[in-house]
């Protein structure tokens, strides 16, 4: 789907540009400017921006939820235990 009229960027390629930031040793987390550059352009209008968020953070979170994280209501992340 695209997500991004401007540079014509799909979920797809925002996802997977997200994910090798996420892997890089000495990454931080990703952020929409952050992923934009790593594709080679530059946000314009900014519009797709809450898109681009969602998309960063259902990765992160599905990382998260195969990790054996759960977040917690008030947005805290607690491991669980064996067993949990």
């Amino acid at each position: 789907m695209l997500v991004c009229s401007c540079n014509v960027l799909s979920d797809k390629q925002l996802r997977k540009a997200a994910e090798e930031m996420r892997q890089d040793p000495n990454g931080k987390m990703p952020t929409p400017g952050s992923v934009f550059r790593h594709l080679g352009c530059r946000p314009r209008c900014g519009g797709c921006f809450p898109n681009v968020i969602d998309i960063i953070h259902q990765k992160a979170s599905e990382d998260q939820a195969g990790s054996g994280a759960t977040d917690k209501p008030d947005g805290e992340t607690k491991l669980l235990a064996a067993g949990e």
